[in-house]
């Protein structure tokens, strides 16, 4: 698990849908210099971001293109008049971003910041040509069962106990609930059915595109068949725990506290 990569641009390298149109509509060919911008808050609300992505090898290309080099400009001397020194260093590559992690993979994302009423912290994946920022973690080359095991109530439990805050918001952490997070070894059968429990989530969600990530996970109006599709993915990631399953979320939350305590002895 990454953090998302972070402009460190003063936005100068980050567009709106808007900003993006109009600038592909005068220069068609910088297609190959933008990519979806997503972190927290566009994942969840459904809004829609781009960025000026540009490798290297692209350089010299991107300064041919009036607007885009404006932008490289602004970049560039709002690096330079930062009174951090790293910021400072950024500036003699001004055309990328300051911290990069992206990979050119299918990437789980997971927010940072989440509110406490959901019963599940909105997980999802983006498509490879999408940037991830530095709001959100990404889990690259990621399989279907791990999405399975990051969205189920266990996790989530296990999150709420030893994760951050942002005054009553969940704060996520790779370190924290990601690491740290006990979970036995499990046969390729067992991963099967999680990956098929996971697309049957992200099938679901795909029923309610009327509806944002956040609406879709408020407990409020959260549909029925998301809430069902969740529940039997719950049961799948608990059997591999244990077959007899748990009567409350005190009993998940000791049991894997114990499991943890075994885990760490034998390091």
């Amino acid at each position: 698990m990454d953090f998302g990569s972070m402009p460190n641009d003063g936005g100068n390298l980050l567009l709106s849908e808007q900003e993006k149109d109009a600038l592909m509509q005068d220069y068609p060919e910088i297609a190959c210099l933008v990519k979806r911008f997503m972190g927290s808050q566009e994942f969840i609300r459904d809004e829609i971001r781009y960025c000026l992505w540009i490798e290297d090898e692209n350089a010299t290309f991107a300064y041919t293109i009036p607007p885009i080099k404006q932008r490289i400009d602004n970049c560039n001397q709002l690096r330079l008049n930062s009174k951090r020194e790293a910021t400072h260093k950024l500036a003699s590559a001004s055309h990328c971003f300051g911290e990069i992690r992206y990979q050119p993979t299918d990437a789980i994302i997971i927010p940072r910041v989440s509110s406490e009423r959901r019963a599940y912290i909105p997980i999802g994946y983006v498509r490879a040509d999408t940037v991830v920022s530095d709001s959100a973690f990404a889990v690259y080359n990621a399989e279907p069962w791990l999405f399975a095991i990051l969205t189920s109530k266990l996790h989530n439990i296990w999150v709420r106990a030893v994760g951050g805050a942002l005054e009553t918001r969940i704060r996520y952490s790779a370190t924290l609930c990601y690491n740290t997070f006990p979970f036995p070894k499990i046969t390729a059968e067992q991963r099967a059915n999680l990956a098929e429990h996971a697309e049957n989530v992200l099938n679901t969600r795909e029923l309610h595109t009327e509806m944002t990530l956040g609406e879709m996970y408020n407990p409020e109006t959260m549909p029925l068949d998301l809430r069902l599709a969740h529940q039997a993915l719950d049961a799948a990631v608990e059997s591999c725990y244990r077959a007899e399953p748990f009567i409350s979320d005190e009993e998940r939350l000791e049991y894997l506290f114990k499991l943890y305590e075994k885990m760490t002895r034998k390091k």
